[in-house]
């Protein structure tokens, strides 16, 4: 972008404007922003765990239950994460309540945090629910838990990495005299 200047001449006297071009970017809040928007692709795992089913397969209209469990690999804690869980292929989910229905989708209460760089967390109380659909089929997903809300906060990017360091330093030095 280049200088823009303007002139413009009002009564008796001439005004200047110059505009500059700001500097080159990328800004840092600018990346920052970009970062946190991909964070969840790029540092957020989902995985449905602790699958169980009476017998050793699942049979129509058969009822089962699951965890979901959320694995943060990047430097952010994870904070207020709830999950949407969605039946596929005729299936329903039912959340943990005794009272819960059997619906085609919902979004489960939220989880502890998830601590950076590995942390897990599971879907909190007793295991999620899922029916299988009404008819035989052949291999199918029956349920699919995606990301529905995050926080993060920078504590541990702040505190965690900001350790001890001989690089900066302040000394004395002075000339020794004798006495």
């Amino acid at each position: 972008m280049a200088t823009t200047q303007t002139r413009e001449t009002t009564q008796d006297r001439e005004i200047s404007t110059i505009i500059a071009p700001p500097p080159p970017g990328p800004y840092f809040f600018d990346e920052m922003t970009n970062a946190l928007e991909s964070y969840p692709e790029e540092k957020v795992k989902i995985a449905i765990v602790e699958v169980a089913y009476p017998g050793d397969v699942v049979n129509a209209n058969e009822q089962g239950s699951f965890r979901v469990e959320v694995r943060n690999t990047g430097p952010l804690h994870l904070t207020g994460v709830t999950v949407r869980v969605k039946a596929r292929n005729g299936a329903t989910v039912a959340n943990n309540s005794i009272t819960s229905p059997f619906v085609s989708e919902f979004v489960t209460q939220e989880l502890p945090r998830v601590d950076a760089h590995g942390g897990t967390a599971l879907t909190v109380g007793s295991p999620l629910k899922f029916k299988a659909p009404n008819t035989a089929q052949g291999e199918a997903n029956l349920v699919e838990a995606t990301l529905e809300d995050w926080n993060a906060d920078l504590n541990h990017i702040l505190l965690a990495h900001s350790d001890p360091t001989d690089s900066v330093k302040g000394v004395f030095r002075t000339e020794i005299v004798g006495s």
